[in-house]
């Protein structure tokens, strides 16, 4: 073998080294790897994107954010709380999330939910044992996600109010109307009275057992206390969407809000 042809068998050997190195490279940076849990190449986020991989990312869910956290003393010698949570994602909703309460050296854990989008009050009532002054932390622990398509709210409003201050006792009465095509098995009422300048003065909570589509209840709550005639009332009612066992069953079958999921 000639020595012109050795160094042309070498050279192309080398060439062909380089080249399957370069196409390595390139491959490992540039190409598809959209199976490797990693985010690479020219992907937008982990195994995604309309470029590297043929679909788009879908949005990186947002924490709930708590807004808001107002304890007060009432004239009954306990405590009321107020708190407002706000769900910034608009295609997630909770379905089941837990908070962790602290109250000086008291501590417990509860649940809620939320519609995407939402700005929530949840209130707790005649909380015992607390000490006058002591501040009240809220920390979202656990959150079970539902992803939503389209509008997950349902009508359920609040008319015919009436705020009552008569002697040592505050009442408050109302109807509940559900709007909506779905016949609930349990709604939520939260309540929170509060001065001109917004303070909270007290917190209220009860809920309805059985609303049929496009009825209405009769709801009624009191104080064992007077407050001020002309304090403001917000009243929020809401219903889990999310727990199909909150459907009550139609013919026999159990109703879902399956347009949404």
């Amino acid at each position: 073998m000639s020595r012109v042809l050795k160094q042309l068998i070498i050279g192309g050997v080398y060439v062909v080294i380089v080249g399957v190195m370069v196409f390595w490279s390139y491959n490992s940076s540039y190409g598809p790897t959209c199976q490797d849990g990693i985010q690479n190449g020219r992907e937008e986020g982990i195994d995604c994107g309309t470029i590297a991989c043929g679909m788009a990312c879908a949005s990186p869910v947002q924490a709930i954010q708590v807004q808001s956290v107002q304890l007060v003393s009432t004239p009954a010698g306990d405590h009321d709380l107020a708190m407002q949570f706000y769900n910034p994602n608009t295609n997630y909703g909770v379905a089941l999330g837990t908070y962790q309460l602290t109250l000086g050296s008291q501590i417990s854990s509860h649940d809620f939910y939320m519609l995407p989008g939402q700005t929530k009050d949840l209130v707790l009532t005649s909380l015992k044992g607390v000490v006058d002054g002591v501040s009240a932390n809220v920390v979202i622990k656990d959150i079970q996600w539902e992803k939503v398509v389209g509008d997950a709210s349902v009508s359920l409003t609040s008319s015919n109010e009436r705020y009552l201050v008569l002697g040592n006792q505050t009442t408050f009465e109302g109807t509940i109307l559900n709007n909506s095509d779905f016949d609930f098995d349990s709604v939520d009422i939260s309540i929170i009275v509060s001065d001109s300048s917004g303070k909270i003065l007290a917190t209220n909570t009860t809920s309805i057992q059985t609303i049929l589509s496009r009825s209405s209840r009769y709801v009624k709550v009191s104080w064992p206390f007077a407050l001020p005639a002309d304090a403001r009332v917000s009243v929020e009612v809401s219903t889990n969407v999310f727990d199909n066992t909150n459907y009550i069953k139609t013919h026999g079958t159990q109703e879902k809000f399956q347009q949404l999921f």
